[in-house]
């Protein structure tokens, strides 16, 4: 638990830290021109890169990618029902924040912590089918229109990064391109908690209580729907506890990303993320007991 703290989650914080110190102090910062410069070029070359190395195996990936479906589309479900029931009406940035979590920066470290260098190439999959739904599904959500989202969504670079990237899947790239793209893309995540950072040193604490529902949701929900499509889909004992941590994990980054590009209550986004990425090592605690 220790290393987890040290090494995967006190990053998190410590970044997100100092764009809530630079918010503070230079009011004038845009982040806004951060997240479409992440979205348009740093984004797409993190996608790139991670989807030319995941491995297929037609079995494994029909479970991985049928679960996270039944992932996204039950705790959408469970978001649009905790709003009916808790909140006065229907708010995208919140049902989106509580949907999709944070496979990549946080859920491949965590895994190959709890679980050995065996399963990082599950926790590489789970990352790449949720982020092909958060990118396409997401924004049908945020847009509250089918065709709309579908429009929207042709337009981000991230869908064209997605094709590249199984197009020239084993293709050698020139040494000097590798470097750029991987630079690229390892600039995207520590970008994004900065801007975070940012937007929570001006969010209202009337936030608070969204963010907590939406933080319930993402953990509780995402464990519940996990436990649930894992067994039906009849994965592996193994898989399923890959798959339990995996779904449970905080808020995706790029939730705020996509909330600010359409312009969708951004601050709701930076709260839950902020919020879940707060409460997950106590949560870590229940999940540590639920998988063994």
């Amino acid at each position: 638990m220790g290393e987890l703290l040290l090494n995967v989650i006190l990053p998190v914080y410590l970044l997100i830290g100092l764009g809530f110190l630079s918010g503070r102090i230079w009011k004038d910062l845009e982040t806004k021109t951060i997240s479409t410069i992440v979205l348009y070029f740093f984004a797409p070359a993190l996608i790139f890169s991670s989807f030319r190395e995941l491995p297929l195996n037609l079995s494994s990936f029909s479970c991985i990618s049928l679960t996270a479906l039944g992932v996204f589309g039950a705790v959408y479900g469970i978001s649009v029902l905790t709003e009916l029931l808790f909140l006065k009406g229907r708010n995208p940035a919140f049902e989106l924040s509580s949907t999709v979590m944070n496979a990549g920066y946080m859920g491949i470290p965590l895994i190959v912590l709890m679980f050995g260098e065996g399963a990082l190439p599950v926790a590489i999959t789970y990352m790449v089918v949720m982020a092909v739904y958060h990118f396409t599904l997401g924004i049908v959500v945020l847009k509250g229109s089918v065709r709309e989202g579908v429009v929207s969504a042709l337009k981000i670079p991230l869908i064209y990064a997605l094709i590249l990237s199984f197009l020239l899947k084993g293709v050698s790239l020139p040494q000097g391109v590798e470097k750029m793209v991987k630079l690229s893309g390892d600039a995207t995540l520590p970008l994004m908690l900065f801007s975070i950072g940012i937007s929570l040193s001006r969010i209202d604490l009337s936030e608070v209580k969204l963010s907590l529902l939406g933080t319930a949701v993402r953990f509780f929900g995402g464990t519940a729907s996990a436990l649930l499509f894992s067994k039906l889909l009849g994965c592996s004992p193994h898989y399923q506890k890959i798959l339990v941590v995996q779904s449970s994990l905080p808020s995706a980054i790029l939730n705020y990303v996509l909330c600010e590009k359409f312009d969708t209550h951004p601050q709701t986004a930076a709260s839950i993320i902020f919020v879940s990425t707060l409460l997950f090592p106590v949560y870590l605690v229940f999940l540590k007991l639920l998988v063994g």
